[in-house]
């Protein structure tokens, strides 16, 4: 029973990191278009490729990550993880924006985009676990 449940928290991390790639790429694609080919500034950018991420990040962790957990009151459970990626986005928003002023980034602002979606990702993963799927923080082991 103990491998089973390592085994299961282990699979439920790599699926997280699957649909933060998902998101990072959802994130990264939108604020490249956006500022290389409409030409937005980079944080209104940012912001919008950030609100369609962290929908695309719930949809994969509902229906795949946490799915035994999802339950009827969908626009509910959405607000919950928005509420609980709010932390992640301002990690995540605040590299992004030190990273696209006054570095080498100004000119490649995804790459920005990565490095806030990596401290934002490890900051939202245990708060989107516990407080969005109700998945306790606690294993035995």
């Amino acid at each position: 029973m103990l491998l089973s449940s390592k085994s299961k928290v282990i699979t439920e991390l790599q699926r997280f990191a699957i649909s933060g790639i998902a998101g990072f790429a959802v994130d990264a694609g939108i604020v490249l278009v956006s500022t290389t080919i409409l030409g937005v500034s980079p944080l209104p950018a940012q912001i919008l490729a950030f609100s369609f991420a962290v929908t695309v990040t719930w949809l994969f962790n509902r229906h795949w990550t946490f799915a035994e957990h999802a339950n009827d009151k969908w626009l509910h459970e959405w607000t919950r993880y928005v509420a609980a990626n709010s932390i992640g986005a301002a990690v995540n928003n605040g590299i992004y924006h030190s990273g696209t002023h006054g570095s080498i980034v100004v000119k490649k602002p995804h790459f920005a985009v990565a490095a806030g979606s990596i401290a934002g990702m490890i900051e939202v993963g245990v708060g989107c676990r516990e407080k969005v799927a109700g998945v306790g923080a606690k294993t035995k082991g």
